[in-house]
């Protein structure tokens, strides 16, 4: 599992998620023609690229994830735990709250979720691919990302 959702699909996804709080993942795996355990990767991999390259913000993206860990998490109950599905999750879940030791001027988001979602996307084969120059960031030491002109 290494690419996101093609922007159409994506468009798709997000459009159901912003139309009402019953998203139903049954019917959006039977629209786009995918299982949910790829769905869900897929889905998590492309609002992880939208917030490190600032398409969303960091609240747009972390209630995606939370929109849909409870499917994440049963899905796990009945086969392999989605990955790097619950990871995503997980990594913006930890930008939600200042942790032990954080200073209250630390922006947790930037602490704790852009480090960790950007060494989940470097590990990811195709890496962070066309994150923009202008966003500037920096791998993590030991990855290089391709970056598009």
């Amino acid at each position: 599992m290494n690419e996101g959702l093609s922007d159409a699909n994506l468009n798709y996804v997000l459009a159901v998620i912003e139309s009402g709080p019953n998203t139903d993942l049954g019917e959006m795996c039977e629209h786009l023609q995918m299982d949910r355990h790829n769905l869900l990767n897929r889905l998590a991999i492309s609002v992880a690229k939208l917030f490190i390259k600032a398409t969303r913000d960091f609240h747009y993206c972390d209630e995606v994830m939370n929109t849909f860990i409870s499917d994440i998490i049963d899905l796990s109950m009945h086969a392999d735990m989605p990955q790097p599905a619950f990871s995503i999750y997980q990594a913006f879940d930890a930008g939600e709250y200042w942790h032990t030791g954080d200073d209250r001027d630390v922006f947790p988001r930037e602490k704790w979720s852009r480090p960790e979602l950007e060494r989940i996307l470097c590990e990811i084969d195709d890496g962070a691919n066309g994150l923009s120059k202008q966003v500037r960031l920096e791998p993590p030491k030991g990855c290089y990302w391709p970056i598009a002109d």
